[in-house]
């Protein structure tokens, strides 16, 4: 034990002794990070000693539960129709979900803006996009037809968040081919057929995809979607997942807070489809998370 408190002290973490033979921490939220963070973040308080239970079956439950004083902490995720939670809880952004919208690293298009994508994925738009020369291509891939793909609900909120962020009408085209699965759905557009697709995360770099940057209006500057880009609010397909707390439980989850921001947990993040902060914003973040009162 001695030399474990050493290590976590070489670490500039430090565990309360309050938590070592405690009740368990017992961590709430969102589903849809359930399957990558939950086995990280038990084998992570397996490796510290640290007590802790953990139930991610959805956010808003998990908001409920909190509320109710049944969990010290919740991975939640609101939407614009939630109620947030009241000033004695801490509600800090922890990373962002996203639709990145990608094509073949052939096509001749490096962005794309709300109204042309509505064209090519929206049943009830004013435009009705088919072929490439429609947004703008040129050459042999214009006047191909543009085959639309989206990572349906159980691959993530990627269909989602587009469709009540872009379309006038949350209802997508009957054409449009949804997989369950990002593999497939990148598989589908990485043909020679190609087309165009909803994914929640980017593709591989210098693989036959690419990131196409994406802007509100025709008079709006694009952007990809960077850690930056996402938490300043430029790259304009986004949603928080946030960390919730009582504030006056920061001091005890305080070694568990550190881990979630920390370098080495951003990997599981990622494969979660959770976007992490910046590392700026994250050493903020921690800093002004200790001084909580």
């Amino acid at each position: 034990m001695k030399r474990f408190f050493a290590l976590v002290s070489l670490c500039g973490l430090s565990i309360p002794l309050a938590l070592l033979g405690a009740d368990p921490i017992r961590l709430v939220g969102s589903d849809l990070v359930a399957d990558t963070l939950g086995p990280e973040l038990k084998a992570f308080a397996t490796a510290n000693e640290l007590p802790l239970a953990i139930d991610l079956r959805g956010s808003r439950l998990g908001l409920e539960t909190l509320q109710a004083g049944g969990a010290e902490l919740g991975l939640i995720v609101l939407g614009a129709e939630d109620t947030p939670p009241g000033p004695e809880f801490a509600n800090s952004v922890v990373g962002y979900l996203t639709t990145v919208v990608a094509v073949p690293s052939t096509v001749p298009l490096t962005q794309i803006h709300f109204a042309q994508l509505a064209g090519v994925f929206g049943a009830s738009e004013v435009t009705n996009y088919k072929r490439w020369s429609e947004l703008g291509v040129t050459g042999s891939w214009g006047v191909r037809g543009i085959t639309a793909v989206a990572v349906s609900r159980r691959g993530g909120l990627a269909v989602d968040l587009f469709r009540y962020q872009v379309l006038k009408t949350p209802d997508l085209k009957p054409t449009v081919v949804q997989f369950d699965e990002v593999a497939r759905a990148a598989g589908r557009i990485s043909g020679e057929e190609g087309g165009i697709a909803l994914l929640p995360s980017p593709p591989e770099e210098g693989g036959p995809l690419k990131v196409l940057l994406v802007a509100k209006s025709e008079r709006d500057v694009a952007y990809g979607p960077t850690a930056e880009n996402l938490h300043t609010g430029d790259y304009p397909l986004r949603l928080a997942v946030r960390l919730v707390f009582r504030k006056t439980d920061a001091k005890r989850l305080n070694f568990l807070l550190r881990h979630l921001l920390a370098d080495e947990t951003a990997p599981a993040l990622l494969r979660a489809g959770v976007v992490p902060l910046p590392v700026q914003a994250r050493n903020q973040l921690v800093f002004e998370l200790e001084n909580l009162r």
